[in-house]
């Protein structure tokens, strides 16, 4: 009788174990409301980027726009970021948000976009590695910041490997002293790192903001 006891109490913890890995697995898979989450929050961010970009155009010389954007895109929309990563809570939003975004710049000419968004959503997720990670507004704030460095790189990487296509282009719209000016912000080391460094601070803001936004109003009302 005691084995009896013994193996029956051995089958229950091995039944409660597989029962928590199916409960595990099962909160890490997408569902129809995620994926529709993604969605939205995905066209809030571009929406926000591409009219901030509009405004910085019409506003700003082409010299200028270098330290506008690169702080006030992440500002704007990393606290969006941070609630529909709450919101949604797996793996896979760092991803997904950043091919959404190489996708859309392919589709618009520029396939250059999508190999770069293909690796920075492989680095992004690595950085998100780790049970709940995206439960955590520093993390996903983080995370957030790989989404902002490739971004940089789209514009970047045109300059580096196409500079006298992107010069004769821009000459026709532009002042040489403006081309100059884009030329070397895009392709001198101290401007990139410069503009990585505009990127972090926009993110960090962005993520305190998104971070308030999380804790006073989205959790207590349990939009997320």
């Amino acid at each position: 009788m005691p084995d009896g006891r013994q193996a029956a109490r051995a089958t229950d913890r091995a039944s409660g174990v597989d029962g928590r890995r199916i409960h595990e697995r099962g909160k890490e898979r997408w569902t129809v409301r995620d994926v529709v989450t993604l969605v939205a929050f995905n066209l809030i961010i571009i929406a926000i980027t591409f009219v901030l970009k509009m405004g910085e155009d019409l506003l700003f010389s082409p010299q200028t726009e270098f330290f506008i954007g690169s702080w006030l895109f992440p500002l704007a929309s990393t606290p969006f970021y941070l609630v529909m990563a709450d919101r949604i809570g797996k793996h896979g939003v760092l991803a997904a948000t950043t091919l959404v975004f190489g996708t859309l710049y392919a589709l618009m000419g520029s396939l250059y976009c999508l190999p770069i968004a293909l690796v920075g959503a492989v680095i992004g997720e690595l950085s998100m590695w780790g049970g709940d990670s995206y439960r955590k507004p520093l993390r996903v704030a983080m995370g957030f910041f790989v989404y902002w460095v490739i971004f940089g790189l789209y514009g970047v990487i045109p300059y580096l490997l196409f500079q006298d296509a992107c010069v004769a282009q821009l000459s026709a719209l532009y002042s040489t002293e403006d081309v100059m000016a884009m030329v070397a912000q895009y392709t001198e080391l101290p401007w990139i790192l410069l503009m990585m460094v505009q990127f972090a601070v926009g993110t960090a803001v962005g993520g305190l903001i998104g971070a308030r936004l999380l804790k006073k109003h989205v959790r207590k009302a349990k939009i997320a």
